[in-house]
């Protein structure tokens, strides 16, 4: 009878936590949205680069080990697209300068980490080891893609956030009279971001003699940003019909902007059904399973508080 209480007392814990695991996740995401939403809440220059360099330093002994074991990792994807995972890295902007190869590795370094841990954690007798065993091996190889679906998520995010203003600048300049290439060059110079970013490579690529519609193609495969998207298909169809460069650019950073209004509100009314949703399924059965597995536990061990001396 005892061993048969323990086995539902532990499965009723793991019950416990995983869902409150998924509610605290969901929460977490949601004030990350929140957060990127709210353009006035702004951090200086000097806490950014602290706290960049403060990554930089945590990570750099990480990412070494990850280009060491990258030839190991690489040929061990182990149920991983390698062109999709690619086209994944190259949308995140290379973060931390990583290539596929040291992407790979950086998956084979934290899960065989995850895996020694969970040894020594068994080893030591500590609660829930078997599910420690199982799930941080797991977390370790397949946390790195979803680190990564978030930066390159943020990343053509802040493409999209940035390109009204950006076109606006190009736009002035254009008027100005200076060519589309000028023009764009100096707007790279002057802004910052990853839309400036890839704007920038994209001029070195005409530069270098790429033919212009090979870069645009290029830029788009590098990018997925449906804002992004809409600007270059824009500038092909007007180069090809002959409408006014400068004029595209200023209809297409209005019509962005009015898209930007829509989907904030969008988001908006979308949020509080989404909580209520989290809270009702996920966090509040798992306070509910708590306060019922605590009463149980009490009424087992402790029976004299409720009077029932004779059941027990």
């Amino acid at each position: 009878m005892s061993s048969q209480f323990s086995v539902y007392t532990v499965l009723l814990f793991s019950i416990i936590l995983l869902l409150l695991l998924i509610g605290f996740v969901y929460v977490y995401l949601f004030i990350g949205k929140k957060q990127r939403l709210m353009s006035h809440v702004k951090i200086s220059e000097t806490q950014m680069r602290a706290r960049l360099k403060f990554r930089e330093r945590m990570a750099k002994p990480i990412i070494k080990a990850a280009e060491y074991a990258g030839p190991t990792g690489i040929k061990y994807p182990f149920f991983s697209d390698k062109e999709k995972d690619e086209r994944l890295i190259v949308s995140a902007g290379n973060p931390m300068d990583l290539r596929l190869e040291s992407f790979y590795g950086l998956r084979f370094v934290l899960g065989l980490s995850a895996l020694l841990f969970t040894i020594l954690y068994v080893f030591l007798g500590l609660p829930f080891g078997l599910m420690m065993m199982v799930l941080l091996p797991l977390g370790g190889f397949f946390g790195p893609n979803i680190w990564l679906w978030l930066k390159a998520r943020e990343r053509q995010e802040q493409i999209s956030a940035t390109m009204p203003d950006f076109l606006d600048t190009v736009s002035v300049t254009l008027q100005a009279g200076v060519s589309l290439d000028g023009a764009l060059r100096q707007v790279t110079k002057q802004l910052s971001g990853p839309l400036s970013e890839e704007i920038d490579r994209f001029s070195r690529e005409i530069e270098l003699g790429v033919p212009r519609r090979t870069a645009y193609e290029n830029l788009l495969n590098r990018n997925y940003s449906k804002e992004l998207k809409m600007l270059v298909t824009s500038l092909i169809q007007g180069s090809s019909l002959g409408v006014p460069v400068s004029q595209t650019f200023k209809i297409q950073a209005d019509d962005l902007r009015a898209m930007r209004g829509f989907k904030a509100k969008e988001k908006a009314a979308k949020a509080s059904p989404q909580i209520t949703l989290v809270t009702t399924f996920f966090v509040a059965p798992a306070v509910f399973f708590l306060i019922i597995g605590m009463l149980i536990l009490n009424v087992i061990y402790n029976p004299s508080a409720f009077g029932l001396d004779s059941f027990f």
